[in-house]
């Protein structure tokens, strides 16, 4: 019985559907009339299999190559994220501690410094008023003429035609 047992792992082993049809696809050749056409029948069931593995491999490589993309792509965003984050943080901690520095150093300055700085800001101030003004006059001449010309045809049409009032 052991011996039939090792013949059977052997052939269990050594003989697959490809190692059979390699080894037999030569011999069906040389039997005459069906020999030729089960050989073409092998050979092309060879080739189908060889182009199935070849697809499954290229799908592999593609699949390989999409995950690899979509992992670059979070890792990116990851690090986006955390560039923002680390922005906003060392923003607000910039703005805070520029804030702190300016109070600070206000605070510090005599009385007569901070009038004289008072009066800086408000020189500022009339400075930007006045360009807007000279950048925007004819924006504003506009504006005053329409609204002129409402006001003196509402007048001419009351002259015209007055209301009636009803009497007590």
């Amino acid at each position: 019985m052991g011996f039939f047992k090792n013949i059977g792992k052997a052939i269990k082993k050594n003989v697959s559907f490809k190692n059979l049809v390699k080894v037999a696809t030569p011999i069906m050749g040389a039997i005459p009339i069906v020999g030729g056409t089960v050989q073409n029948i092998s050979q092309k069931l060879q080739d189908a299999h060889e182009a199935k593995k070849e697809a499954q491999n290229a799908q592999n490589e593609y699949d390989r190559q999409v995950a690899e993309a979509n992992a670059e792509a979070l890792r990116l965003q990851a690090l986006q994220t955390a560039g923002q984050t680390v922005g906003a943080v060392a923003g607000a901690g910039t703005q805070i501690f520029s804030k702190a520095v300016t109070e600070g150093a206000y605070a510090g300055l005599g009385a007569g410094t901070q009038q004289g700085l008072g009066t800086v800001g408000a020189e500022i101030a009339d400075s930007t008023i006045s360009a807007w003004f000279k950048k925007h006059w004819k924006h504003i001449l506009i504006g005053l003429s329409v609204i002129g010309a409402i006001y003196l045809i509402r007048k001419h049409n009351e002259d015209k035609y007055p209301r009636k009032r009803a009497r007590r």
